[in-house]
């Protein structure tokens, strides 16, 4: 059998759409999250036709189909050049006498003439049709039983891919790599520094080949995708810096900063109080912001010579900074968060902002200050004091309560500080 990690409640309803009267599913995902596998898994119980697409000709689309057909039927189809409509009537012949389970994936690569002969077949026959693509279901005037949107692994779930490493490993996998089950498969060595040097370093670096993939996928020109990739990774982003600094006009690259977002490769920082009020972007998929502040531009790697040591100082400023979604989730799932963002000064960079929650505590609503240290050595007075004078800067917000993550725990003084001004400590045993 097909082995994955999780996505159980996504099997049960593709098990309740297949004993129902109408059996059509739509699973929205974005590439690599796994959509593949969890169908694959699904279509072990029955018979299957499985159709992949790709970003090619109409042409490409009809042969795809062609062979799949010729696959499951273990003889070529009788005929020359057909197109949908002839091997559409095909799949009609062979649901009527086979009733297998019929999967189109990545549907965002298929023609207009597809989605017309899939409505005729849909209302043809009554077999299992799954449709995996990516934001395209309203292409498809045919009805679904049900529209399944994929989402990244939980940590939780992430974390059964390395029964070997360490907690700290294990969350440091998470920050690099998200929650993409592929890409935790790929980091499978017993320590995070060994996984990366498989991965990033080695002498066929597969997370490596897999941010090129995306990154020559994107609707940005490749060269102009890479730059401001790298410009909003390393500290600069700001439309203005970004424009500024590729030599491009405002208008230009306000229209590729928009196509990034549709992507999910960069989103914008909410800001919280007295922040400024101008967009400011960072790289939102972490294997991506690993690429450009750890690997692409660090001339060791690029020599090949490199081994985690060299990368290291590297990799612990990107564990820093991705340690604030991490801090993320802890307050959405532990409070009621009315919004949640981010507080910086019109001078700082793009990458120190603080993390800032509104949220209702016993029916009032409180600002969350939050400072996340994700660093060796317990956090000392030192490190409390600093904090308490940068969220004094935060204005126009309700009032603050503080609250300091550190995954290495915290000293004896501070603990003692902490609970004498009522600031909240998450510590190692909450964060792991």
């Amino acid at each position: 059998m097909a082995s994955i990690i999780g996505r159980q409640d996504e099997l049960k309803r593709l098990d309740e759409v297949y004993e129902g009267n109408i059996r059509n599913v739509y699973i929205n995902a974005r590439p690599r999250i796994g959509a593949s596998a969890l169908v694959k898994r699904f279509c072990e119980k029955s018979k299957f036709i499985y159709t992949t697409f790709y970003d090619s000709t109409a042409a490409e689309a009809v042969k795809s189909f062609r062979l799949a057909i010729e696959e499951f039927q273990n003889e070529p189809v009788g005929m020359d050049n057909p197109g949908f409509p002839e091997l559409f009537q095909i799949l009609s012949r062979i649901a009527k006498e086979y009733d297998p389970i019929i999967v189109f994936d990545r549907t965002q690569y298929a023609p207009e003439e597809f989605a017309k002969q899939l409505k005729w077949f849909t209302e043809d026959r009554d077999c299992m049709t799954i449709l995996i693509g990516f934001n395209d279901s309203s292409r498809y005037d045919i009805t679904f039983s049900d529209v399944i949107d994929l989402e990244a692994l939980p940590r939780s779930e992430c974390n059964r891919f390395h029964p070997k490493m360490s907690p700290v490993d294990r969350l440091k996998t998470y920050m690099t790599v998200g929650g993409v089950p592929l890409y935790h498969s790929m980091m499978n060595k017993n320590d995070y520094a060994e996984s990366v040097e498989k991965s990033f370093l080695g002498s066929y670096p597969r997370l490596v080949a897999e941010c090129e993939l995306m990154l020559r996928q994107s609707s940005v020109p490749y060269p102009m995708c890479c730059a401001i990739l790298s410009d909003i990774a390393n500290f600069r982003g700001r439309p203005i810096d970004v424009a500024v600094n590729q030599g491009i006009s405002r208008q230009l690259c306000d229209i590729y900063l928009k196509k990034l977002v549709e992507e999910d490769l960069i989103c914008t920082i909410t800001p919280v109080g007295n922040s400024p009020r101008k967009p400011v972007y960072i790289v939102k998929n972490p294997l991506l912001s690993f690429y450009f502040i750890v690997i692409r531009m660090n001339p060791e790697v690029q020599a090949g010579k490199a081994d985690y040591k060299d990368i290291e100082r590297y990799a612990d400023m990107f564990l820093e900074i991705r340690f604030r979604d991490i801090c993320t989730e802890y307050i959405l799932n532990h409070y009621d968060v009315v919004t949640i963002g981010r507080w910086w000064s019109k001078e700082e960079d793009t990458q120190k902002p603080t993390l800032c929650a509104v949220v209702n505590i016993n029916g009032k609503q409180r600002t969350l200050v939050a400072d996340c240290k994700f660093r060796g050595g317990k956090l000392d007075q030192g490190a409390l004091k600093a904090f308490i004078a940068r969220a004094e800067m935060i204005q126009d917000v309700p009032d603050k309560k503080l609250i300091m993550f550190s995954v290495s725990g915290f000293e004896d003084k501070l603990l003692k500080k902490a609970k004498s001004e009522s600031i909240t400590l998450v510590g190692p045993n909450e964060i792991l």
